[in-house]
């Protein structure tokens, strides 16, 4: 099975504000690899399918250099389409894959493009909003649960305390 996302950064130039451009937003991987992180976890009732750490920073918007390929984390479970609202008779689990990407970025979050896909298309594609400063916890779909949580550099160095 493949699932092949395009996707292609767009210039915008002379279209963003100067102000939007200076904006401190946050993002992820690229230049952030010594900075706080979030933990990503996607269960499906109850049970782990992916999880995941990746490194997130703050940085101007004009300062983010788009990367040469978009990063995307993939994973592979089973599971029965037609959970996903699709008018597919399937009722068998069968293979599916997951995609999550960097879809946008905010002040106090990152926007996480996430899709659930079978070998003869798109299931769901929709938009998690991972929080910077706080556990976010999205269900797009009954029982698929997407969690991301910060966990700061501090929190890694810190002395355990007992």
């Amino acid at each position: 099975m493949a699932l092949v996302v395009a996707l292609v950064p767009v210039s915008v130039s002379g279209q963003a504000s100067t102000a939007a451009r200076n904006e401190v937003v946050w993002h992820w991987f690229g230049d952030c690899a010594s900075s706080d992180s979030l933990v990503l976890d996607v269960t499906l009732d109850g049970k782990s399918i992916y999880s995941s750490a990746f490194p997130i920073c703050q940085r101007r918007r004009s300062d983010i250099k788009p990367e040469p390929q978009q990063r995307i984390l993939g994973f592979h479970f089973t599971g029965v389409p037609r959970r996903f609202g699709t008018r597919s008779r399937a009722t068998d689990p069968e293979p599916l894959e997951g995609n999550i990407w960097e879809r946008g970025r905010e002040r106090h979050a990152i926007l996480l493009g996430v899709s659930f896909a079978t070998d003869q298309g798109v299931l769901l594609n929709t938009v998690h909003v991972a929080r910077a400063d706080a556990p976010s916890r999205s269900e797009r779909v009954r029982g698929l649960v997407i969690l991301t949580r910060p966990v700061r550099r501090s929190d890694r160095t810190a002395p355990n305390k007992r």
